[in-house]
């Protein structure tokens, strides 16, 4: 019965490795690619590990994997968010179609420095100043 287990957590992880391998070739800027990769393949690899630790029915192997399960659901986003704000810091161009970009204009290049967000009480003109005027 175990074996069908570990066949179903195999072939779920499989899927959605091809699914991130899919998104890496497929998307159109480096921002998505790292989204599709990150999330797809972080649970191939845990489902993969599901199954491993299914297929030995060893206490020790199991706790190693969940180890191992929970090092790279803690470790994967701050790495693509690590890659992500590099990309966006060093000028690689977003998608055409990307409609918002919170970090525009919030680097320094000369400092090499982020900006310090605004507060809201320091906002000069808010939305209801300028429909009023």
């Amino acid at each position: 019965m175990s074996t069908y287990f570990v066949l179903f957590f195999m072939i779920i992880g499989a899927l959605f490795i091809l699914i991130a391998s899919i998104g890496l070739l497929k998307m159109p800027d480096v921002y998505l690619r790292m989204s599709a990769s990150t999330i797809a393949g972080t649970f191939g690899v845990a489902s993969m590990l599901i199954a491993v630790a299914i297929h030995f029915h060893d206490f020790g192997i199991f706790l190693h994997i969940i180890g191992v399960i929970i090092f790279l659901i803690l470790t994967v986003p701050i790495g693509a968010h690590m890659l992500g704000r590099s990309s966006h810091i060093i000028g690689l161009p977003m998608w055409e179609k990307t409609v918002c970009d919170d970090m525009k204009d919030q680097y320094d290049h000369e400092k090499h420095v982020y900006k310090p967000l605004k507060k809201k009480g320091d906002q000069k003109e808010t939305l209801t100043d300028t429909k009023e005027a």
